[in-house]
């Protein structure tokens, strides 16, 4: 019984281990890079990503499925989640900027003599409200729609897709996020669009994170909705790998306007990029940096760093030039305080 029993528990413990292997694989991993990549490794984020990446979701998306199912899951479901993370997310970041700002955070904030105004906030959240209402649901609508006429879109299974095909299909919302944003952006930048559209916009010129789909609805198109859900239609997504990007894709736009460039964001050109943006209007269009660095439209961003660290040798060169006569001092001082000390002993 004893030897049955052995041979029972190594069975199991050996399923174990390849169960574990099997969830912790590098596609897995890869997921998990590019979600934390979208959106920062925050303290929040880090343990939610974990268990989107790792956690078992077969049984509440079969659930999903049985109160939503055929359209409701993309047109409603995935478009409401989406909005619910914003307005928990931009609550959280307004109460950061306004209410609980102490001084261990000021530190890290990017334009220090700024605050957000909070008699605007009334006009942003209605601005938010009609966005989500009259442009993402719809947009949501057409997607599904064009699903069930011509089979492009994405889809709905009870099956989970692997993390080989969310991490690749996520790879390609990236890349094709950051094109369609970067050339929607720019374009309204253009002085025919700009002063009726995206001005709105810029009417922060140090954003927070609840406004950042604070906009005109041709712009919450064009360059917020479009360029984030666009991927999935010619991509044909799965449900699941859509709301994964989605969530962690607006965790990011909402990181991209915080206005904090937090200590975990250290490896990262945002959110100092897109805030400069704020900032100087025409420069840092895109997200990643690479078609800035393409079309020469990050030159003013690297100008200003250059002058930055210009400043700072300078500083430091002065800081040093400073110290040393007092350096120098001590040290013409120390032979003759020897000479003090060792005169008598000689003497003796």
């Amino acid at each position: 019984h004893q030897a049955a029993r052995a041979a029972n528990t190594c069975r199991r413990t050996g399923e174990g281990r390849s169960g574990l292997l099997a969830m912790v694989d590098p596609w897995s991993i890869g997921l998990l890079a590019v979600y934390l990549g979208a959106c920062g490794p925050s303290p929040t984020a880090l343990p939610f990503a974990l268990w989107c990446v790792f956690g078992d979701h077969a049984a509440w998306w079969k659930l999903a499925m049985e109160y939503f199912p055929g359209w409701q899951l993309t047109t409603v479901i995935i478009p409401l989640v989406s909005i619910v993370i914003y307005w928990i997310n931009g609550l959280f970041l307004l109460l950061l900027d306004t209410i609980w700002r102490p001084e261990v955070l000021q530190q890290y904030k990017l334009q220090k003599d700024q605050q957000f105004d909070m008699q605007k906030l009334g006009r942003v959240v209605k601005n938010l409200l009609f966005n989500q209402a009259f442009v993402i649901f719809p947009f949501a609508a057409a997607v599904t729609l064009l699903r069930y006429m011509t089979g492009v879109g994405p889809y709905v299974s009870e099956t989970l897709p692997s993390h080989k095909e969310m991490c690749l299909q996520t790879i390609g919302f990236v890349l094709v996020d950051e094109v369609l944003f970067y050339y929607g952006h720019r374009l309204l930048h253009h002085k025919s669009i700009y002063g009726k559209c995206h001005k709105l916009h810029h009417e922060f010129t140090a954003p927070i994170g609840l406004v950042a789909i604070y906009c005109h609805p041709f712009e919450m198109l064009v360059s917020n909705v479009i360029p984030l859900f666009g991927g999935c239609v010619p991509f044909c997504s799965h449900g699941f790998t859509v709301l994964g990007w989605v969530v962690f894709g607006i965790l990011g736009t909402q990181t991209h306007h915080c206005g904090f460039h937090w200590p975990w964001m250290g490896y990262d050109h945002q959110p100092s990029f897109h805030d400069f943006h704020h900032q100087k209007f025409n420069c840092n269009y895109g997200n990643i940096t690479w078609l800035d660095k393409l079309h020469g439209t990050d030159k003013m961003y690297k100008e200003h760093h250059a002058k930055l660290s210009k400043a700072a040798k300078a500083g430091s060169t002065k800081s040093t030039q400073l110290r040393r006569p007092q350096s120098a001092l001590r040290k013409a001082r120390v032979p003759g305080r020897a000479a003090a000390i060792l005169a008598p002993r000689i003497a003796r």
